[in-house]
């Protein structure tokens, strides 16, 4: 896996860039070696994860309002973590 960057967008929404001038526009971040899917959602077994920190909530196949909820990976709390 490539190196990427995470950060929280202004809705506490973890999100994932390559570029790491992209993810300094956002204010902190961190380095990870996290894959991403095309929304720069972090992938975890194989599928795109919205993980709304604030609220300690992820979904998978959609967001809050259309999406699966599952269980917070510990690699996505202990990411954030990093972040707040």
């Amino acid at each position: 896996m490539a190196q990427s960057y995470a950060f929280l967008d202004n809705t506490g929404i973890l999100h994932l860039h390559s570029l790491e001038s992209e993810a300094a526009k956002h204010g902190k971040y961190v380095g990870t070696n996290l894959d991403y899917d095309e929304s720069g959602f972090p992938v975890i077994g194989g599928e795109g994860v919205v993980y709304y920190v604030d609220k300690d909530t992820a979904y998978v196949n959609g967001n809050e309002h259309d999406g699966k909820q599952i269980a917070v990976p510990s690699g996505l709390k202990a990411l954030a973590s990093q972040l707040l």
